[in-house]
């Protein structure tokens, strides 16, 4: 989807699910909604007049997360930090978008720890149960159930003086079963791997975010078979995948349904900054002692016990 000159897509096999638009009906609750951008200087909010759904044609399969902004709104001057959330949850880290680096792509959220990874992965919602009679929703501040949302906020370097982030686990979502959520028929799971020996390595800057959201992206992902039904003409992305194209030594193996090969499909390898809030050092509060964030990506070699290096991503 594309929003202002702000991008997002899901990926499968390195190519973008189709995506369609339906009109936004204010009678019909679809959480989250609607996308919007925002003026950087009235903080006035323009709303998006439709909904992107991505049609999601098989269970089962690992996805990624693309993600871009303008090149007019963003320096290393004037950088833009990006927070993902799929389904309502994050794992406190952010992207840093400049001049230099204008897109990233995620394939994994990170333990609090960063001892283990979780892929995102495309299965069959689990539901809590009959909401419609009882209040049971839980509330979402950012994204929600169904949809992959990323948040645009301008920022600027600050010293680096944080906190550890909060025990949070990463879990997938378990949806109450309503006339609001029960078009959800597929949502994240995750392919959990272990990250031996994690490194810690300490950075200088990070970055603060300055206002409101200068964009705020949701991409809602349904099955084919539920946007087929709703009369859109759904495209299969199988049918272009290049097997030559997707050569790597990390990879999984998926079907061809068209000769039977197995292709290999290669993850990426994604360095992570976590997001901590600055250490309060009012006068009126205690002061908490701060730990060193760490960064960590994966190395190819996975059999190495020294292939998991610490790497910082902001000068």
């Amino acid at each position: 989807m594309l929003l202002d000159g702000f991008r997002l897509e899901i990926l499968v096999n390195n190519v973008p699910l189709p995506e369609v638009t339906e009109q936004v009906d204010p009678q019909k609750k679809i959480l989250p909604s609607p996308s919007y951008t925002c003026n950087e200087n009235s903080e006035i909010q323009f709303k998006s007049p439709v909904t992107t759904f991505a049609a999601v044609h098989e269970f089962g399969e690992r996805y990624a997360i693309r993600f871009s902004a303008p090149a007019l709104k963003c320096s290393h001057a004037n950088p833009i930090k990006v927070f993902l959330y799929v389904d309502g949850e994050y794992d406190y880290s952010y992207t840093d978008i400049n001049s230099n680096k204008l897109a990233d792509t995620r394939t994994c959220f990170w333990s609090k720890n960063r001892d283990k990874i979780y892929f995102f992965k495309f299965d069959p919602t689990i539901w809590k149960g009959e909401a419609d009679n009882y209040n049971s929703t839980k509330t979402y501040s950012f994204g929600g159930p169904g949809a992959v949302s990323v948040y645009f906020y301008r920022a600027k370097r600050v010293p680096w003086n944080v906190n550890p982030p909060p025990d949070y686990d990463v879990e997938p979502a378990v949806i109450p079963e309503s006339k609001d959520t029960r078009s959800i028929k597929i949502a994240t799971q995750y392919d959990v791997q272990p990250v031996p020996n994690p490194s810690i390595t300490r950075f200088d800057t990070y970055l603060q975010e300055q206002g409101p959201p200068l964009a705020v992206l949701h991409l809602h992902y349904r099955p084919a078979a539920y946007l087929i039904a709703r009369g859109h003409n759904i495209p299969n992305p199988r049918l272009s995948i290049q097997p030559s194209s997707l050569n790597g030594r990390n990879c999984i193996s998926t079907q061809n349904h068209n000769n039977n090969q197995l292709l290999d499909i290669k993850i990426k390898e994604e360095p992570i900054v976590i997001k901590e809030e600055p250490e309060d050092t009012s006068p009126t509060r205690g002061k908490r002692k701060t730990k060193p964030a760490e960064i960590i990506i994966i190395s190819d070699d996975e059999d190495d016990d020294d292939s998991h290096k610490a790497k910082k991503l902001c000068p």
